[in-house]
């Protein structure tokens, strides 16, 4: 829980490839067009990030039952392959919206890594922002599902008696039903002692069985401006016009420079005692 994304603060981004791009997305439209002329033909655009489905699914809805809140979050899963994959990062939430920005991880392709972007999210209108670190810029993101009951299937009204994550739980089976008609089954771990607070889900999303765990939690409301895009940040229409200018920014340095970003795992994240942003 040491970190907030740095996306709140163009400035501290200490990535090589974040400060040379900003340094040359300031060169003028001419130096712009010589560079594309020198870089040859740009490469076809990379899809966007999709949100995580503890994010974007019904499982965003259990997240909603205390008003502010942030932890370190990890959801695992078991594709129908074998084998596993998991996302990890830092989660926030207020007032039934939710920040992630995610832990550094494997590059989703030479043009991005995992932690260059954010995700936004309004859990009941079922919509939110990707924001691009590297870009600085923002764009809208959507899910036409949304969840229209939520119902508890069964549960444990006595002492909690589960441990999980160093909190006592109480376990509970919760079923949501969403707009396409679907139906989900969810396990879900609460701790008393922080506001019923959801710790451990488990259940299927997209097909997929998953474990959501949540650690280091705590209750209190993070920044309302934190749940806004920047406003120093540049609006895309679409992800897919904010990744096509992404990659073909990337191509053009990276042509006209003859340079390959060195590996790191600076997350991009700043300190969260640190001054905020103010609207």
């Amino acid at each position: 829980m040491d970190h907030l994304p740095k996306l709140r603060s163009p400035g501290l981004w200490a990535s090589g490839l974040s400060v040379i791009l900003l340094a040359a997305l300031g060169g003028g439209c001419a130096s712009s067009d010589k560079q594309r002329a020198d870089a040859g033909p740009v490469p076809e655009a990379i899809p966007a990030p999709a949100p995580p489905t503890f994010l974007s699914g019904p499982v965003a809805v259990l997240l909603t039952n205390v008003d502010g809140f942030r932890a370190r979050v990890v959801m695992e899963t078991t594709p129908s392959a074998g084998g596993s994959d998991a996302v990890a990062g830092e989660l926030m939430g207020r007032d039934g919206k939710l920040l992630f920005a995610p832990q550094p991880g494997t590059p989703r392709n030479k043009y991005s890594k995992v932690e260059d972007f954010s995700y936004l999210w309004n859990v009941h209108e079922s919509r939110g922002f990707l924001l691009s670190g590297p870009l600085q810029g923002y764009a809208p993101i959507s899910s036409s599902v949304r969840v229209t009951n939520l119902v508890a299937v069964s549960g444990t009204n006595g002492p909690s008696s589960d441990k999980v994550s160093g909190y006592l739980c109480h376990k509970t089976e919760v079923k949501a039903m969403t707009s396409d008609g679907s139906e989900s089954v969810f396990q879900v771990w609460r701790a008393a002692d922080l506001r019923e607070m959801p710790i451990r889900i488990t259940g299927v999303a997209g097909g997929t069985p998953f474990v959501l765990s949540l650690s280091k939690v705590r209750i209190e409301t993070p920044p309302e401006d934190l749940f806004l895009p920047p406003g120093d940040f540049t609006k895309y229409s679409s992800s897919e016009l904010m990744m096509h200018e992404l990659v073909s920014r990337q191509h053009n340095l990276k042509r006209k420079r003859g340079w390959e970003a060195p590996p790191t795992d600076d997350v991009g994240f700043q300190n969260p005692t640190g001054p905020m942003r103010q609207p």
